[in-house]
Parts: structure tokens; C-alpha cells; sequence
């Protein structure tokens, strides 16, 4: 994600989100959660009383053949454990590893399905904001 985007915390069903937000006039919309990269377009709906919300729609399906899935660091930390090997199916939801901040254990779930086909780091590293983690297609 280039200099321009913006970060905003999301609540979702009661549990926040860091969300990195690309540039709103380009569709697809890129975002960043949780370190996952997303693309997602845009529905504006009205509601009763005539305001537009907007709903984003977020595949959390397989990948397309070939696409190559980046999950980064969402915070500076320590990387506690790493909970899955490469050539592991994996899905969404299913935690990938934990992350140390500020003496909080943050775990990082797969946003989609996928294999895992690198571990760009181990136990005990420390890890800035954005550092890759791991990749799955």
C-alpha cells in the first residue's frame, strides 16, 4: 500500500480492526486488514430515511489460480508462534500465527483459503508494521 492510504480502525461484530484504506476513486478499492490485502467494490444502499450507506462486498472465497496472497504485519511486535507449515491447506479463519505487542498476543487468521507456499519468518523475530509474514495461494 503506497503513502496515500489511509488508516482507520473498523468495528465488526464487536471486535476492531486496523483497516488500510486505498484510494476511494480507484475500483476495485484496495485494503489492508489484519495484514491481508483486499480488493472490494462498493454498494450504496438507502435506508429508510433516505441516507446512502455504503457496504462493501469482500470475497472471503478460494483465491484465483495464481494469485499470490501477501499476509503482513498489522502492528510492530514479536512473533510468538507459527502455526502452520508450508504446503498446508489452509481457511478462512484458521490462525496462521501469533504476534506479541506491547505484552498482548495477537493472533493473525488466514482471510482466505489457500496453501501456504512461504514463511518469511520464525520464532523469536521481531516484525515491523507491514512486514510480510507469510504467502499463500
Amino acid at each position: 500500500m503506497d503513502d496515500s492510504a489511509q488508516k482507520i480502525w473498523v468495528t465488526v461484530n464487536g471486535e476492531r480492526f486496523l483497516v488500510e484504506v486505498g484510494d476511494l476513486n480507484q475500483r476495485p478499492i484496495t485494503v489492508v486488514v489484519e495484514g491481508t490485502k483486499f480488493e472490494i467494490d462498493l454498494d450504496h444502499q438507502v435506508d429508510e430515511s433516505g441516507e446512502s450507506t455504503i457496504q462493501p462486498r469482500i470475497s472471503s472465497q478460494s483465491l484465483p489460480a495464481g494469485t499470490v496472497c501477501e499476509v503482513t504485519s498489522p502492528m510492530p511486535g514479536d512473533i510468538v508462534q507459527i502455526l502452520v507449515k508450508n504446503g498446508q491447506k489452509i481457511n478462512p479463519g484458521d490462525p496462521l500465527c501469533v504476534l506479541d505487542a506491547m505484552k498482548m498476543k495477537n493472533t493473525i487468521h488466514a482471510q482466505q483459503s489457500g496453501t501456504i507456499i512461504d514463511i518469511s519468518v520464525k520464532q523469536g523475530d521481531s516484525v515491523e508494521f507491514g512486514t510480510v509474514l507469510l504467502k499463500y495461494s
